[in-house]
């Protein structure tokens, strides 16, 4: 790509990654011809080839493009926030939750997520994008992994979370939850599920006695679980009993839970059931 100087061509060279950005959201890299983009930033074919080399080189600055806006819009309304970065780590983790929520909605685009999209279309095809890609993706979970190795000094679970599966994880939810609310036309949904990735590190982080609820809730119940609870029913325990057991377990968890993150999930969780999921 060749160095551009001029603030007019500036300005071209932004309206072509910007409406190619929205045309890759929304149709996908294969199903968006050049001519398109082209039409869409109002250029000629020589303006766009002073710019770019070639369609895959300005998908590359797209990603390029989004990432470093991506970092810039969430350090805005993460400073934006009513809450200041507090002390606790996990906190600072429901913080950054909180912004990439906010900046989903503030977007409010038919299309979806450039880079979600990019990943379906190029990943099983193109080795120098699936490679670009993971890197975003891996950026991502790098935004959450400083904050959960800091939760886990402070909190000293045992045995200790794999902090960087914990980052990934947090990822793929996001992800997932995005393109969830974009089906279903509902933006209430991915407020929903960070309210329960919120709950899940919390209680992964608590240690052992609080996470292993939350592992077995996102693994299936494991055999052992399924033995205990065959046992109590064969020692006779009804199942208001066990109804009981459950109850009380879960709140002798709650209580090691911190309150203000607490605040966080009940928040979320309101706005989940409002949204009927």
């Amino acid at each position: 790509m060749r160095p551009v100087r001029q603030t007019r061509a500036l300005a071209t060279r932004e309206r072509i990654l910007a409406r190619a950005a929205r045309l890759f959201a929304l149709k996908g890299y294969h199903d968006t011809a050049l001519e398109e983009i082209l039409d869409a930033a109002g250029v000629t074919t020589g303006a766009f080839f002073h710019h770019f080399s070639s369609k895959e080189d300005l998908a590359f600055a797209v990603l390029d493009r989004h990432m470093q806006r991506r970092r810039a819009e969430l350090a805005e309304i993460e400073a934006q926030l009513a809450m200041p970065r507090p002390e606790d780590p996990l906190l600072r983790i429901a913080s950054r939750l909180d912004a990439i929520q906010a900046m989903v909605q503030r977007r409010g685009e038919r299309g979806g997520c450039v880079i979600g999209n990019l990943s379906t279309a190029l990943s099983d095809t193109h080795e120098r994008f699936r490679k670009r890609l993971a890197a975003c993706f891996d950026e991502m979970a790098l935004e959450f992994k400083p904050q959960l190795d800091a939760a886990v000094a402070r909190y000293r679970p045992r045995p200790r979370p794999d902090t960087w599966a914990l980052a990934r994880h947090a990822v793929a939810v996001i992800e997932g939850a995005i393109l969830l609310a974009r089906t279903h036309r509902d933006p209430k949904l991915l407020a929903g599920q960070l309210a329960y990735l919120k709950e899940f590190l919390v209680l992964s982080i608590q240690g052992k006695s609080q996470a292993g609820p939350a592992r077995a809730a996102a693994a299936g119940v494991g055999q052992k679980a399924r033995l205990r609870a065959g046992g109590r029913r064969a020692a006779g325990e009804s199942a208001g009993t066990q109804r009981g057991r459950a109850a009380s377990a879960a709140r002798q968890r709650a209580q090691h839970v911190p309150a203000r993150w607490r605040a966080h999930v009940k928040q979320d969780r309101t706005i989940d059931r409002e949204s009927g999921t």
